[in-house]
């Protein structure tokens, strides 16, 4: 790519044609993108099959979730999905979620209702009856998570993990700009 910067002909480089490929994609990297065909026409376009893109929106979502939608149960990961999709907790949701993890579904409900999941800088928390967890990953740093739970069983999640689950993906976390690690010094 370019600098801004005049061309031969005088013209800012930044808006010469050239800068676009042939056909005149102004997204270059599979997503979905806008199209235009130089006289003023534009059209969206659909995102490439055969692109990165899926590989791309993983690190884009695992940059964003701490937990992440992708699981290896279906019933798990349908939840997960419905909620990215409508950004909102309905009671189908609710449902799966209590039928396939019971209590811990009720307290991970009841923890974002509350407002107890927090994203720092660095970690994602949420605040317990006793103590703050870590849920990094799709784990926690709680003793159900350490003692009680098979991580290698995506069924078995603490209600922490759920509860980041859920609150990221309808927006309900509460957002702090600094490290928890130096606000943990504190607690």
């Amino acid at each position: 790519m370019r600098e801004v910067g005049d061309d031969a002909d005088g013209r800012d480089a930044a808006d010469s044609d050239d800068d676009r490929d042939a056909a005149g994609d102004r997204a270059d990297d599979g997503g979905a993108g806008v199209r235009s065909d130089g006289a003023g026409t534009e059209e969206v376009v659909a995102p490439d099959p055969d692109s990165d893109s899926d590989a791309e929106s993983a690190d884009d979502e695992a940059a964003v979730f701490a937990v992440p939608t992708e699981t290896d149960s279906d019933r798990g990961t349908a939840w997960r999905r419905t909620l990215v999709r409508t950004g909102e907790l309905t009671a189908d949701v609710v449902d799966s979620l209590v039928s396939l993890h019971g209590s811990r579904g009720v307290r991970a409900v009841e923890a974002v209702s509350e407002g107890r999941v927090k994203r720092y800088r660095d970690f994602t928390v949420v605040v317990g009856y006793a103590e703050e967890y870590v849920v990094e990953d799709g784990g926690c740093t709680c003793k159900d998570s350490s003692y009680n739970l098979d991580p290698d069983e995506d069924d078995q999640r603490c209600w922490h993990v759920l509860a980041a689950a859920v609150a990221e993906r309808i927006g309900e976390v509460d957002h702090h700009d600094m490290w928890y690690s130096d606000v943990r010094e504190f607690i």
